[in-house]
């Protein structure tokens, strides 16, 4: 057998991954939010049940994540609950125990594949710096934040795209635990939307009925690089 036909039999056995980069949402994808949100609960003054469970109705609405504060402190606005919690030292971030035990694994192994690793979301300029200080396994970090526009915006996933330079939009993958922010826009922009079901955003909206069911869906991000393989 001569050398070509040698190189010919070796591709084709090889695997071949038509998604050349992924891209991971944040909270609930990578990173359990419970404590930041716990958090919020006690420097509200209110017990943590009586937060998730609001939090829990503004999701069944399809409202706003932030709403949750608008209905338990309606006299002040966020972004001054925000300032004021920061100058008590109790600023947004991001620890290593806070990330899932699949996440940094996945990453680690598409990357040593050779995807592209993008992690963005809706997230704080501490979110992002976060990630960059604890040296996640990752080409591109970027927020809604730095973007200055937020999922379900095109004009995110547009983003996304010109980030990869050069890619196809259906080279792409963008995954995330939110069936309106994440899945639904990310299809719509021509990517590969691998929706994962954990968090509470990704249960209820799952049992809300007012989502067509994604065409890629996993419960763990250790089953990411398998699904990814196969597409």
């Amino acid at each position: 057998m001569d050398r070509r036909k040698s190189a010919l039999s070796i591709q084709l056995h090889l695997p071949h991954m038509t998604i050349k980069a992924a891209f991971f949402d944040v909270g609930e994808t990578l990173v359990d939010e419970s404590r930041d949100w716990a958090g919020w609960a006690d420097y509200l003054g209110v017990s943590r049940l009586t937060f998730f469970a609001t939090l829990g109705a503004v999701i069944e609405r399809g409202e706003h994540h932030r709403i949750v504060f608008n209905i338990i402190r309606p006299d002040i606005e966020f972004s001054e609950l925000s300032r004021q919690r920061r100058m008590q030292g109790e600023s947004y971030s991001i620890r290593p125990k806070d990330f899932y035990p699949d996440a940094i694994p996945c990453l680690a192994r598409l990357r040593n594949d050779g995807v592209l690793i993008g992690i963005a979301g809706n997230q704080p300029l501490e979110a992002e710096h976060a990630l960059r200080t604890l040296g996640v396994p990752a080409d591109i970090v970027a927020s809604s934040a730095s973007w200055r526009v937020e999922k379900p915006a095109p004009a995110f996933f547009e983003r996304v795209i010109a980030a990869t330079n050069g890619l196809a939009p259906s080279e792409i993958a963008y995954v995330g635990d939110r069936l309106d922010n994440d899945i639904e826009p990310a299809l719509q922009a021509g990517m590969v939307p691998v929706f994962i079901r954990r968090g509470p955003w990704a249960h209820v909206q799952s049992a809300s009925r007012r989502f067509q069911v994604p065409p890629h869906v996993i419960d763990e991000l250790t089953s990411l690089p398998e699904l990814l393989r196969r597409l």
